[in-house]
């Protein structure tokens, strides 16, 4: 027997305590439009909320996620306007946060409420005692998905769930799992959180090691036994360089985010970090899960991997392949649809301002004709 407690504690202070056999045993009775948002390091408009969620399952310090609100007219707007709105909800990529506050800009203006949430051990949500970003697991983080998608399900009905990266391959994989429990057990919670999935949308999502094959070899057949032996052993090279170069404001880009939170070089990764993240993709690559909702995939029209910084740092993606997530976007959902921007970088978004519109229009003009007038114009 599931036993439900008060789960609203201590929401006038910013924080309240959740998990996701509470919010299965009773989808859709805690609200996004019951927690109190305190303001957040992005200023005017932005408010933050943190959800406990009690042990880790790593063994690590307790667990939160931090759950970002974009109201930038909250003394104008009645709650029944905003909470009318449908949501959409940002999910960060590896070594990342919720940073994009021009993202929220424009989806406003398009009729959406913008959140975005800072996943456990990243960004907002970590604390001392923890490993940035590691997981041994992926599939851990939908309690941080499950949690945050009921919450806005209940407060505005409507949810879209956008993934950036690894974030794109973990919500991909949530719903797969969400629609998988649905599918089995109609009558379920599962089956009515995933009712409110109106749609996915992938940005540049990890499907696939973008390794050659003695690398990949390794990964999925070695590292799973040496994950086993030797838990803490870091992962030998690391992300391309160039990128974060190209990104930040304080070397060759346009952004100015925080830097303790996104560094320039990304932190220690463990074995057992990639192990996991290698299941997800050969789950995602088997073909025998769906999201069970329309689902956007965009990339950037071409890789380029040169850990020194060029032109090409900027119109390619310097980080994964985006033949690789071609590949397997029709496993993904019969309801698949693939943009290629073309001169994007990774994070389509964080493209050149040209790129990021077009990005924007293809985005903005996919929801509309999968929600029909869902949104305001």
């Amino acid at each position: 027997m599931i036993r439900v407690e008060p789960v609203m504690k201590d929401t006038a202070s910013g924080t309240s305590s959740l998990n996701t056999d509470e919010i299965l045993a009773a989808p859709l009775t805690h609200s996004v439009a019951e927690l109190h948002f305190t303001p957040d390091q992005l200023g005017d408009g932005f408010g933050v909320h943190y959800v406990e969620m009690g042990a880790d399952p790593d063994g690590e310090t307790p667990v939160r996620f931090a759950l970002v609100q974009y109201r930038p007219d909250s003394t104008a707007e009645r709650d029944e306007n905003f909470y009318a709105r449908p949501a959409l909800l940002f999910v960060h990529g590896m070594t990342d946060y919720f940073f994009q506050d021009h993202v929220a800009h424009y989806f406003h203006l398009q009729g959406y409420a913008v959140y975005g949430i800072d996943l456990r051990k990243c960004g907002r949500a970590w604390r001392d005692g923890q490993t940035w970003h590691h997981v041994t697991n992926q599939a851990f983080y939908d309690e941080d998905l499950t949690i945050a998608f009921a919450l806005l399900a209940a407060g505005h009905g409507r949810v879209t769930v956008a993934g950036h990266s690894t974030g794109g391959l973990n919500v991909t994989m949530w719903a797969t799992r969400l629609f998988d429990a649905a599918t089995s057990h109609p009558a379920s919670g599962s089956a009515v959180l995933h009712r409110h999935l109106n749609a996915l949308v992938c940005n540049s999502p990890w499907y696939g090691l973008q390794f050659d094959a003695p690398t990949r070899f390794i990964i999925n057949r070695i590292f799973p036994i040496v994950a086993k032996l030797f838990p803490r052993m870091p992962l030998p090279g690391g992300i391309n360089p160039s990128y974060g170069y190209s990104l930040h404001s304080e070397y060759a880009g346009e952004w100015d985010y925080n830097l303790a939170l996104k560094p320039i070089l990304p932190r220690k990764k463990y074995v057992p970090w990639l192990v996991g993240v290698a299941a997800e993709i050969r789950k995602l690559r088997s073909g025998r899960h769906s999201t069970g909702v329309p689902t956007l995939i965009l990339t950037s029209d071409d890789h380029y991997f040169a850990r020194e910084l060029s032109q090409q740092t900027y119109v390619n993606d310097p980080i994964l392949m985006p033949q690789q997530m071609w590949e397997v976007a029709p496993k993904v959902s019969p309801y698949t649809h693939i943009e290629v921007i073309p001169d994007a970088t990774h994070d389509i978004f964080l493209s050149q301002p040209v790129v990021r519109a077009r990005a924007f229009q293809v985005t903005n003009r996919w929801l509309r004709e999968i929600h029909g007038n869902s949104t305001s114009n």
